[in-house]
């Protein structure tokens, strides 16, 4: 009845009124829908989007990484590989005697006159210790030139560091080079004798 009356009030106002208040009701159920249902679902509906953007950015990456994974394989195995072949030039504790013999030897084969031949105490670094051995010798530039190559075709690493040459003549007149220098080999050190050394120094 209250409505009918209010309805029966209206419909008997000017049509500018009329029109009026529908405008109005007009406008107050679009302002409702807006706030009530269009921007709380824009808002859910942006946020989706943000998040869907991020899901295709991560599967966009994670097919890069994929289609690398096969690279990165063979890089990891070449890697491995060069390791191994640099294991192998590292000789171990029980090899070094020899190799130091060998060293002296491709000294008086390539005609050295070998004044001073002292193994020096290695020194460890991680998995490896350098072995030096200092050296004194006299010679001419033909023999110490053949020693440097005897000892860079050895199948172990030998470097040949700290060269310090002075020269002289002989009773004939020939240049005779007096040299010093460090010959360094170098050790492997395997993951036990890491531990064991490890542990010794936890007993003292």
């Amino acid at each position: 009845m209250a409505i009918d009356l209010k309805l029966d009030k209206i419909m008997k106002m000017p049509m500018s009124r009329r029109i009026l208040i529908l405008v109005l009701i007009y406008l107050f159920f679009i302002v409702a829908f807006y706030m009530l249902i269009y921007s709380p679902k824009n808002l859910e509906t942006n946020s989706l989007n943000v998040r869907l953007e991020g899901l295709k950015k991560k599967v966009a990456e994670n097919r890069v990484i994929a289609a690398n994974i096969p690279k990165f394989k063979r890089e990891k195995e070449e890697l491995e590989a060069q390791l191994r072949k640099a294991l192998a030039q590292l000789p171990n504790k029980k090899e070094i005697p020899n190799l130091i013999n060998n060293i002296s030897m491709a000294g008086k084969e390539s005609g050295l006159d070998i004044l001073i031949f002292k193994p020096i105490g290695e020194k460890k670094k991680d998995f490896y210790a350098e072995v030096p051995v200092s050296m004194k010798v006299r010679s001419g530039f033909e023999s110490l030139y053949a020693f440097c190559q005897k000892v860079g075709s050895m199948s172990r690493i030998v470097n040949i560091g700290g060269l310090n040459i002075s020269s002289s003549k002989d009773k004939q007149g020939d240049i005779v080079l007096t040299s010093n220098f460090m010959a360094t080999t170098f050790r492997f050190i395997s993951e036990g004798d890491r531990k064991a050394e490890k542990g010794q120094k936890g007993r003292r």
